[in-house]
């Protein structure tokens, strides 16, 4: 009788291949699409966008049906299934037509073209800065994010971006890991201008120093980088939010503002939820539980009116 081996067996992964569908069309969109979109006039390129998120919206159908399950936990009682379903075709929609923002936005603030702009409650903003001490511009992973960034710097509240620079993406092939998302990467950068990394060493004490210039600091609380970490039920999901940043701002005293944007370079809200200040607070550990729970509060309202504006329902 040959004994059984106690040795504990190992899955190997599958091989990699060299090239994916989403390599080629990154290649795609990094190249001709972004050459197109400095030489077509704008209506032309915003029709033939149009056409193509209503196009892929529709034939989209996997991450459709993960889409709409997804939403299903979400809203268990309020949204009926078509409603699941025009949400989800909205989502899809927003997320290439975002794409199409991001190749223009270098245009766009060249011309000034970003006009039909719907700002709600800028005194929150202004009343947070009052104090000297800088301010927190706390948001999720919106659609319209970079378009907002870009139309508050415009507007004179220019920002430090918070950064993953080396973001995993599993539906890439060793051609995709290795150039095309490097340089995907970097296009986001060139438009976004003023980032740090969290790869960073120094990340912290670079928010830090904006902040005790009076200056501002955007990060998305729904992205994890972080060694601090809170768990929460958002939007019917146990999810993680890095909360590292929420120490920092304890730290230097500067007041956290939420904010929710929704839209695109045609039509866009920004929306300043009440400032959280970290005054009264014993500790960094209890401000960061505090303004977290008050932030998700806020953006789950906001979303809940506007659900299609979040990027993250779905991993692609």
């Amino acid at each position: 009788m040959v004994p059984r081996s106690t040795e504990r067996l190992t899955a190997v992964p599958e091989p990699v291949p060299l090239v994916r569908i989403k390599d080629l069309a990154w290649l795609a969109y990094l190249y001709p699409a972004r050459w197109l979109s400095r030489k077509l006039p704008l209506r032309v390129s915003y029709a033939l966008w149009d056409a193509l998120a209503w196009l892929g919206a529709r034939c989209l159908q996997g991450p459709r049906g993960k889409l709409v399950a997804r939403l299903r936990l979400a809203f268990p009682a309020d949204r009926d299934q078509a409603a699941l379903e025009r949400i989800a075709t909205g989502h899809l929609e927003r997320s290439i037509l975002r794409f199409h923002d991001d190749l223009l936005l270098p245009r766009l603030q060249r011309a000034g073209a970003l006009r039909d702009v719907q700002l709600v409650h800028r005194e929150h903003l202004a009343g947070a800065l009052a104090a000297g001490k800088g301010a927190m511009l706390a948001s999720g992973h919106f659609l319209a994010s970079r378009v907002a960034r870009c139309y508050l710097e415009a507007i004179g509240h220019p920002s430090l971006s918070v950064r993953n620079l080396r973001p995993r993406d599993a539906a890439a092939g060793r051609l995709g890991r290795r150039f095309v998302q490097q340089r995907y990467v970097r296009f986001l950068s060139e438009s976004i201008g003023d980032e740090v990394a969290v790869q960073d060493p120094d990340c912290s004490l670079k928010m830090i120093e904006r902040l005790r210039s009076g200056g501002l600091i955007d990060i998305h609380i729904d992205a994890a980088f972080s060694r601090e970490i809170l768990r929460r039920e958002f939007l019917g999901a146990n999810y993680p939010f890095g909360v590292g940043c929420l120490h920092l701002a304890w730290l230097v005293g500067a007041p956290v503002v939420p904010l929710m944007c929704h839209g695109s370079s045609r039509r866009l809200k920004i929306e300043f939820g009440e400032p959280i200040h970290p005054e009264g607070c014993p500790d960094r550990g209890a401000f960061a539980a505090s303004a977290l729970d008050r932030i998700l509060r806020f953006l789950e309202a906001e979303l809940g009116a506007a659900p299609e504006e979040w990027d993250l329902w779905i991993r692609w």
